[in-house]
């Protein structure tokens, strides 16, 4: 199975399965300490110095005047100190023509600050605020149809012996496990799921939990649905903006998954303590590639997600020695080519809801998928060539899995480029590929 054309859901039809948080007007609307948002002005003010309420009101993403009740407090304490504008500047455009700006003592501050935390961002949310939004965000409270599941599958060939399954996998909530030969398109598919769910989540900036800011939102994870611009400094007609509206997250590990990633951490070089990659994955889905191939123990890691799996929470040690709760609300898809019976455990596999086998695809289908891939890559097949395509996968007893084709006609291009010729896949081209793809016993380099 494998994409042969490219059809994306418009960002414009999701729309949020949960409400919208309410943007909140005071320090207790916040649900963090006020002194979490003071240290949060401070380091701001340090690393932009001078800056203006509508400056700052944009880092924080927290109701202006708000932000003003901190300044007051630190001026107060001389931690603060105010800047006249000169004219033409940027601050002009904002009120007052003020600046703000750190004294000597607020920057002796600021360095205290960044030691014990060096989180840079807008105000977290409280743990418990977290956890009532992941849970409203549930998968399971909107089930899908076949009709949402062969959309979501709509480029994927031979989808349609899937969809039967994967349709009540994905209402289930409960873990995959995807298993089948390298190259049958087992990880492809399951980053196709999310596509039949028509909804957006909110997923905070950062988490504040047992005394610690814990940094959530993560570009390489999260796409948000829209650009969000602050258009007011009073954040007028606005939901909470510690929160981004997002598609649904789609996290894929491999063969370098660490149990240090599946707790929250931080490295010594930067003290800003990171969400685990299943909290960052939290109403959408996880999906743990090349199952066996991890540094530890298949059984360690399988270990790890019994009681999440069970109880749809999960236990959290922090680099401090404390330890939270938050949801575990998403599907967790673990996907290997070896054989389930032999690497883990037949009482973990119980608990798997659903084992769905992926296997080679019907020589029509592989038919379609060579032409296909060959017409997007700008080349054709000459007169002949599938046919001998086919002779080479009976000499030497390989699959017709999905990988293939895009490989080696990948292979061909280079070839033919290199060569000068004519945008034609030959059959004396198309087995150069073959014997540069595979090893000697026409074997050993792809997916059987």
């Amino acid at each position: 199975m494998v994409q042969v054309t490219t059809q994306v859901r418009h960002r414009t039809e999701l729309t949020p399965q949960a409400p919208e948080p309410p943007v909140p007007k005071s320090f207790d609307d916040l649900g963090v300490p006020k002194a979490v948002v003071e240290n949060l002005v401070i380091k701001h003010l340090a690393a932009y110095p001078k800056s203006d309420i509508l400056q700052l009101t944009k880092l924080l993403a927290i109701n202006s005047h708000l932000v003003e009740d901190i300044l007051v407090d630190l001026r107060a304490k001389s931690l603060a100190e105010v800047f006249q504008a000169s004219p033409g500047s940027f601050s002009n455009q904002s009120s007052g023509h003020v600046r703000y700006g750190l004294s000597e003592a607020g920057m002796q501050e600021a360095d205290t600050a960044f030691i014990k935390d060096a989180y840079l961002g807008p105000v977290p949310v409280s743990l418990p605020a977290y956890s009532d939004m992941v849970k409203a965000q549930d998968v399971r409270a909107q089930m899908v149809n076949r009709a949402d599941v062969e959309y979501a599958l709509s480029d994927v060939l031979g989808a349609h012996r899937m969809i039967g399954v994967l349709g009540p996998a994905i209402n289930s909530g409960r873990a995959l496990l995807l298993y089948g030969g390298a190259g049958a398109g087992k990880t492809f598919v399951a980053t196709k799921i999310l596509n039949s769910l028509n909804t957006s989540v909110y997923i905070p900036y950062s988490v504040f939990a047992a005394g610690n800011i814990i940094k959530v939102f993560s570009p390489q994870h999260h796409k948000r649905v829209q650009k969000e611009e602050v258009q007011s400094i009073a954040f007028k007609e606005h939901f909470d903006r510690r929160w981004a509206l997002c598609e649904r997250p789609s996290i894929q590990v491999g063969g370098e998954l660490t149990m240090e990633m599946l707790e929250v951490n931080h490295s010594e070089h930067n003290k800003v303590w990171m969400a685990p990659l299943q909290m960052m994955a939290n109403n959408g889905i996880f999906i743990i590639d090349d199952l066996g191939r991890q540094p530890m123990p298949v059984d360690t890691l399988l270990n790890r997600w019994i009681v999440p799996m069970e109880y749809f929470y999960d236990y959290l040690n922090l680099p401090n020695g404390q330890q939270i709760s938050i949801p575990f609300i998403l599907t967790l898809a673990f996907s290997t080519n070896l054989d389930p019976e032999k690497i883990s455990d037949p009482a973990f596999l119980r608990r798997l809801g659903y084992k769905i086998q992926f296997g080679p695809l019907e020589e029509s289908e592989y038919k379609e998928l060579w032409e296909g891939i060959s017409e997007a890559k700008g080349l054709s097949l000459e007169e002949g060539c599938f046919e001998a395509v086919l002779d080479l996968h009976r000499k030497h007893g390989v699959s017709y899995y999905p990988c293939l084709p895009k490989d080696i006609v990948g292979i061909s291009r280079d070839i033919i480029i290199f060569e000068e010729q004519a945008p034609v896949i030959s059959s004396q081209v198309l087995l150069r590929a073959w014997e540069v793809y595979f090893t000697a016993d026409g074997k050993g380099g792809g997916a059987r």
